[in-house]
């Protein structure tokens, strides 16, 4: 309680502006659910896919479902030593796919870095008039940010790219379901450091680099209603992990944070040089004072199995003894 106690002090020295509701407050969208016979459109905001992608296969993935697949030009382009093509055409490709009308989601083929050169070039406001799904997580977290200011809902979930087809892919039938529509609660097995208690405020949130990032630009962090944040990390060094989450706190814009949902940690080094087992350890040392409700364990983020998550939607966070689980208000 005594560090969110001095976060809600330090905002009385910030302008009353940054913590005022906004005049003209937008409300959220949810887009259209997914209806079979629909088209799907697939881009590559950062990295490519690899060559040796069966694209046909992804197709088929999605056919299973009910639906088409457009892909966009560079999905697979390999003309440039690190991202799918150059900014400008990538940023063609996913203003394409957003202002097509057949086109009912857009999906990222996969992460990796680059998303956030797009910005200078992306047009998003048209989808307050026309929503429609963006999905994909990891270096998509920065699209999620634009499309929460905008108050548009997307989902955080697996991307094509990862797709397993030689085993159950739960990750791929999770997103499934959410783009349908299906997803209403995930449930969470207990776990030693949760915090009980009960919050409720608007999902946001994804991987904390990109988070932590997006700090002092248009797109950061921005909590001017009750939030839920949902957090999770990949190949990172512990100590790193303890250095963005001083940065949040310090930068005061958990203020109005009600709730933490930790995803997964993965593949993270130096626990041991920083004295401690697991980097929950540190996610848990560095929150738990704010004094509300922390839920981990949540399978979201890089790991093998990946729940989709509707960001921008109000969801109630309830943890107790027994676990926890999100509630996603119906819509």
């Amino acid at each position: 309680m005594m560090i969110r106690s001095i976060l809600l002090s330090f905002a009385f020295f910030l302008p009353c502006a940054a913590f005022a509701q906004k005049e003209g407050e937008i409300g959220s969208i949810c887009p259209p659910y997914l209806q079979l016979g629909d088209t799907v459109g697939l881009v590559a905001p950062a990295g490519r896919l690899p060559a040796r992608t069966d694209t046909a296969r992804i197709r088929e993935r999605f056919a299973s479902w009910g639906l088409y697949v457009k892909y966009g030009p560079h999905c697979c382009d390999d003309s440039e030593s690190y991202f799918s093509a150059p900014d400008v055409q990538r940023a063609a490709d996913l203003q394409a796919m957003l202002d097509d009308p057949s086109i009912k989601a857009v999906i990222a083929c996969r992460g990796g870095y680059g998303s956030v050169r797009l910005l200078p070039w992306l047009r998003l406001e048209g989808l307050r008039g026309n929503p429609k799904w963006v999905v994909g997580f990891s270096d998509i977290t920065t699209l999620h940010l634009s499309l929460s200011h905008l108050g548009i809902e997307s989902i955080h979930g697996t991307m094509p790219g990862s797709f397993l087809f030689r085993e159950e892919d739960v990750s791929a039938e999770s997103l499934r379901r959410a783009l349908f529509g299906l997803t209403r609660r995930i449930d969470v097995p207990a776990h030693p450091l949760n915090c009980p208690g009960q919050g409720r405020g608007r999902l946001t949130g994804g991987n904390l680099t990109v988070l932590c990032a997006a700090c002092g630009t248009p797109e950061g962090l921005d909590f001017e209603e009750p939030t839920v944040l949902f957090i999770e990390e990949v190949g990172e060094h512990v100590y790193r992990v303890d250095r963005m989450l001083q940065q949040l706190l310090r930068s005061g814009v958990l203020y109005n944070v009600q709730a933490v949902v930790v995803g997964d940690f993965t593949r993270m080094s130096g626990a041991e040089q920083f004295g401690v087992d697991d980097v929950c350890e540190v996610v848990a040392a560095n929150l738990r004072m704010l004094g509300i409700p922390l839920l981990f364990g949540l399978p979201a983020g890089h790991d093998k199995v990946n729940e989709a998550l509707y960001l921008g939607r109000e969801v109630s966070v309830s943890v107790d003894e027994e676990g926890g689980h999100i509630l996603f208000a119906e819509k």
